[in-house]
């Protein structure tokens, strides 16, 4: 009842828009024929507008373009262009599936455009497991390219309902996107001439034979991870190409940049840049055998009106996976790995999507990393017993604040626990004091003085309660540490000007 109700509220929306388009086309053809009646002369551009905009509301095109990035692009679900098993899950699907279920098509509006990303059915679910963040926007290409083939050769059909029948009958994968075989059993259900080629230039003789085509896209010029697009002429030397997942700017970032041209909904690539960049794997080859072609005359306008995927954030985390972590082009262990992490990098994450985080080289898995940097090269010294280098003072708290506790060199302390990089918790063993202590107050005073050591950007001082005259240094400035004076200052040598000052012992790297 819930469906039946649905489907009659659609179309009612579809018979109102159509009587509106109809009225408002009427308007302008009685304009016409009144002003022929005063000046003798027919208005031909009205007449067209009349015309368009009735064939503008028969036809379902998607008329915005969104403003989106290549990181959103990124977090998408990889469509599968080429591995064997999963050619053969498809074609187990495709003997198993029913090749005549009764399909209701629209009327027929000419050559027709759809985005993924129209917000019609966008977050539509997608998904042959129930997931419900798989969804149209993120991995509906393949339905949504094969309804617009259908659409433009037989009757409107819309990506929500072809992704529908793909779920229904089998042809959506777990988790890889549509099996190839979806084409050919689209191609039996709504008989229409069908044909598969690897080659380029077979693909081009097909368009110039008035064929549609879906074309898979490994990583390359239309995607980070695998894609299908759509094929729709040749124009010059250029092929013509409907992107489903078509946003504005895709084609300006520096991958990209003067590989293709974009005008309204139609990305225009040189058959030769195709070739070059757009790594196809297969073309799926679809007949228009109608006399009455009509192209497409809807206009596009891009809009902000679609919401990212993608959180825009901006802080550190530390590489824990023992074997390093690998780098990739998007958001899933799908994406082609370009590099990696050592265990212990630290690295800013910009963007967050489906648990991957973006740095500047590429995405990684989340789970394998720590936002609490402050662990970095840990040494692992619970249970050890040493002596205070110096003069020291512990703390109460673990950020060294709180009540201080002044203790003399030689004191003999026990390490409790490793809490960061330069502080443990201990107890002082004479008197069970438990305190928090900067580890370079245990280090030996004959080990240490003279070693070398690398600088955070600081400031060194004159004076040794770091007062007096100021001098400022980059990171990984090198210094010889020539005396502990007590346990927050050192006495050092900055060796490449040989100035002698004094630092706050934190400011070691």
């Amino acid at each position: 009842m819930k469906e039946k109700l649905k489907n009659i509220f659609k179309n009612k929306e579809r018979t109102i828009g159509l009587i509106v388009s109809i009225l408002c086309a009427s308007s302008l053809l009685l304009n016409c024929y009144l002003e022929y009646g005063r000046t003798g002369q027919v208005d031909t551009n009205k007449i067209s507008e009349a015309i368009n905009t009735v064939v503008d509301e028969i036809n379902k095109s998607s008329t915005e373009i969104p403003n989106l990035t290549e990181t959103d692009e990124q977090s998408l679900e990889v469509q599968e262009t080429e591995a064997e098993g999963f050619e053969e899950q498809g074609i187990v699907a495709y003997e198993g599936s029913e090749k005549a279920p009764n399909v209701q098509l629209g009327e027929y509006a000419g050559l027709t455009y759809y985005s993924q990303l129209d917000n019609r059915w966008r977050y539509n679910m997608y998904s042959s497991v129930g997931d419900s963040s798989q969804t149209i926007g993120t991995s509906g290409c393949g339905p949504t390219s094969a309804a617009m083939v259908v659409s433009s050769i037989k009757g409107n059909i819309t990506p929500d309902q072809m992704a529908n029948l793909y779920t229904q009958y089998g042809y959506r994968s777990a988790n890889q996107g549509t099996y190839w075989s979806a084409f050919k059993w689209t191609a039996d259900v709504f008989d229409i001439g069908y044909s598969e080629c690897y080659k380029l230039d077979d693909a081009v003789a097909k368009l110039k034979d008035n064929h549609y085509i879906i074309a898979s896209c490994n990583q390359g010029l239309f995607t980070y991870g695998g894609h299908f697009i759509v094929l729709v002429g040749v124009e010059g030397d250029c092929i013509k190409v409907y992107d489903p997942y078509l946003y504005n700017g895709k084609f300006d970032v520096a991958s990209r940049r003067g590989k293709a041209t974009v005008s309204g909904n139609t990305v225009y690539v040189s058959i030769e840049n195709f070739r070059a960049y757009a790594n196809y794997q297969k073309f799926f080859c679809f007949k228009n055998d109608r006399t009455d072609i009509k192209e497409n005359t809807t206009t596009t306008v891009v809009t902000d009106n679609t919401t990212s995927n993608v959180n825009t954030v901006n802080y550190q985390v530390r590489i824990t996976a023992n074997g390093g972590l690998n780098i990739r082009t998007g958001a899933s262990t799908s994406y082609s790995r370009v590099g990696g992490y050592a265990k212990g990098s630290i690295v800013t994450i910009l963007a967050e999507s489906n648990g991957f985080g973006k740095t500047d080289r590429g995405w990684i898995s989340l789970a394998y990393t720590s936002r609490d940097i402050n662990t970095l090269n840990i040494n692992k010294t619970v249970g050890q017993t040493k002596k205070l280098a110096r003069a020291s003072i512990l703390y109460s708290n673990s950020n060294l604040t709180g009540y201080k506790y002044n203790y003399k060199a030689n004191t003999t302390i026990t390490i409790l626990q490793n809490i960061s990089s330069n502080v443990d918790k201990i107890r002082v063993n004479m008197t069970g004091r438990i305190a928090y202590i900067n580890k370079s107050n245990y280090i030996n005073v004959s080990a240490t003085q003279s070693t070398t050591r690398k600088i955070k950007a600081c400031t060194l001082y004159s004076k040794s309660n770091l007062s007096g005259v100021r001098y400022q240094y980059k990171a990984n400035t090198t210094v010889t540490v020539l005396k502990h004076i007590n346990s927050y200052v050192d006495k050092v040598r900055v060796n490449a000007t040989g100035r002698i000052a004094y630092i706050n012992v934190n400011n070691y790297r």
